[in-house]
């Protein structure tokens, strides 16, 4: 696992070979040949020793968002070392969106009743899904720096009002997507700048 944080900037390492942990600007460095796991309160928790230091890496599972840019982490992280608390998030971002998602939201508007759109990410950075009446499928870039559809092919089906609407409206959202972040309660928001363009809740 790897992990990340802010203010200061700090990255964890963790693998077979052990642990790894720097702060950016401090010139604080710990690095662990090994590592015990624990649960604590219902969280799992690591404990790895060096040199009379103990680090201890705490794990919320629940999507994190990064202060920075918003992107989403599947997990969030806490170290504790040297009397100091750092707080974060880890993991891998595709984790965090790959799957199937329902469209509950278009901006601010709750879908119609009986309309239903779907996207679903791929892990080759194809995306797929329904778009309130056809089916669409094509590339997405998911990168530290945000989210991005690229052209997105599409079935031609004619279905009436207000699916088509929804279609009409999602295609252009989707085409000025730039990042991806957190919502409420295992949501994701697709967010164009600072404003809000989509929110997907986990297909059932």
């Amino acid at each position: 696992m790897t992990a990340r944080g802010n203010e200061p900037f700090w990255n964890l390492s963790l693998s077979e070979k052990g642990v790894t942990f720097e702060v950016m600007g401090q010139e604080q460095r710990f690095e662990a040949p090994g590592f015990e796991r624990s649960v604590v309160d219902g969280r799992p928790q690591i404990t790895a020793r060096q040199g009379g230091e103990t680090l201890v890496i705490t794990v919320t599972e629940r999507l994190c968002a990064d202060t920075m840019t918003g992107m989403p982490f599947p997990v969030g992280v806490e170290v504790e070392v040297r009397g100091q608390r750092f707080v974060g998030c880890g993991g891998d971002s595709m984790t965090a969106i790959e799957g199937g998602w329902r469209v509950i939201r278009l901006g601010t508007d709750e879908l119609p009743a009986g309309v239903i759109a779907t996207v679903v990410f791929g892990r080759d950075g194809q995306v797929s899904g329904k778009s309130g009446c056809n089916r669409f499928s094509g590339p997405y870039t998911l990168s530290g720096e945000g989210l991005s559809f690229g052209n997105l092919a599409q079935t031609k089906m004619a279905c009436e009002s207000p699916a088509m609407e929804v279609e009409q409206r999602m295609s252009e959202l989707m085409a000025k997507v730039t990042r991806v972040t957190p919502g409420e309660n295992g949501q994701i928001r697709l967010m164009t700048g600072d404003e809000q363009a989509m929110v997907l809740d986990r297909a059932l």
